[in-house]
């Protein structure tokens, strides 16, 4: 098969939706197909594109909201059987109804939470007019919607899209055991890692953290909380107006974006991973902590319940007072407990969550949309 993927970015700017495109493209499953990667140009992409290992990636120079004649010119030009559209509501979105009246080829897109009620409520009134207007018919000329899990195929029939909708998860490369690296000082550490932003309730954590230091202070001459991420939309200002107001410095440190060595050696010395978001698609960090053997606070909104059916995750809702007990829950079990929660966490991304099983699963949903033979039992229409 000869498939063309579209995705905005393939730099650690993309985040999360980095490590799901790449991490799933550059599997060994993939290698008796055709693939190429279209995407942009961008500033200090070179310490990036090595990860892409053999894959064929074209590049095009950005304007304004991505707009790209390079990019469109190329898609016209392009004899791949399928278009698969990673992520929405730029450029690229508006080029999937190009592609079908011109190519008419299918489309498979990825939204990766992008239809998330959370995110299109968020967006205020007048962003929703304009979406209507302008990105609507994009949404209703992909042939197949792939969600990464059945709450995302909900959000996806929420907004009115009646497509066939594929589940395929995210997947996991498994750490290497033999990695190992010093902690920091003497104390447990609590990791949250993602983007500094609202939807993810990096505020609720904070207040929470406050809550525990007025009314359990002792359990801070224990623990320590690590906040990894780039800051979006000026948020991590507001966090930081938190802790001033607080007086959390001792018990909170901002690290800033963290990548490669720098990234792995956060999990490999925390002691937990903690993510209060309010929604999600299947949040990559929740099974890179389990692949580190870390027990996980979530919520139900990171919309992994395998989770918490396999006992590898404490339970939280997304406001202050759950996240408070969650995390006091936390730090009051004892270490084997807290290991118990971890290896639970491992065994099941290893048993569920690999990038293999996804990848094979992604080349099944390919080859039905382009033969109409076979269609694959993940599949819903």
């Amino acid at each position: 098969m000869d498939i063309l993927i579209f995705t905005y970015s393939i730099t650690r700017t993309a985040g999360g939706v980095l490590d799901a495109v790449r991490d799933l493209f550059t599997n060994k499953a993939f290698n008796s197909q055709k693939l190429e990667v279209l995407s942009y140009k961008e500033d200090d992409m070179n310490d990036d594109l090595s990860s892409w290992k053999d894959l064929t990636l074209k590049l095009v120079s950005p304007r304004i909201f991505l707009y790209s004649k390079e990019a469109k010119e190329y898609l016209l030009g392009s004899k791949a059987e399928l278009l698969h559209m990673e992520a929405l509501w730029r450029y690229p979105h508006l080029l999937m109804t190009t592609w079908r009246k011109k190519q008419k080829k299918p489309i498979v897109c990825s939204p990766h939470g992008m239809l998330d009620p959370y995110i299109i409520k968020s967006q205020g009134v007048a962003k929703r007019i304009i979406a209507k207007i302008f990105f609507q018919k994009g949404l209703e000329a992909v042939t197949c919607y792939h969600a990464l899990c059945h709450k995302e195929m909900e959000d996806i029939r929420a907004y009115g899209l009646k497509q066939p909708i594929a589940i395929i998860p995210n997947g996991i490369n498994l750490p290497d055991g033999n990695i190992v690296f010093a902690k920091p000082d003497n104390k447990k550490h609590l990791l949250y890692l993602g983007r500094l932003h609202k939807k993810k309730g990096v505020d609720i954590l904070l207040e929470a953290v406050a809550l525990i230091k007025n009314e359990n202070p002792e359990l801070f001459s224990q623990w320590h909380i690590d906040l990894v991420g780039w800051d979006h939309e000026n948020c991590e200002r507001h966090l930081r107006d938190i802790v001033d107001t607080n007086n959390l410095h001792n018990f909170v440190t901002f690290h800033g974006g963290l990548f490669g060595e720098d990234k792995i050696r956060m999990y490999a010395t925390s002691d937990a991973y903690i993510l209060p978001s309010h929604g999600e698609g299947l949040p990559m960090t929740i099974l890179e902590a389990w692949s580190w053997k870390l027990p996980v606070l979530m919520t139900e909104q990171c919309n992994i319940p395998e989770g918490f059916e396999a006992n590898a995750a404490i339970r939280i809702d997304d406001n202050i007072k759950s996240v408070k007990n969650g995390i006091i829950s936390l730090m009051q079990m004892s270490d084997a407990e807290r290991r118990a929660i971890g290896n639970c966490g491992y065994e099941l991304v290893k048993r569920q969550f690999t990038w293999e099983a996804s990848a094979k699963k992604m080349i099944e949903l390919y080859e039905w949309i382009i033969t109409g033979k076979n269609k694959p039992e993940f599949v819903y229409e």
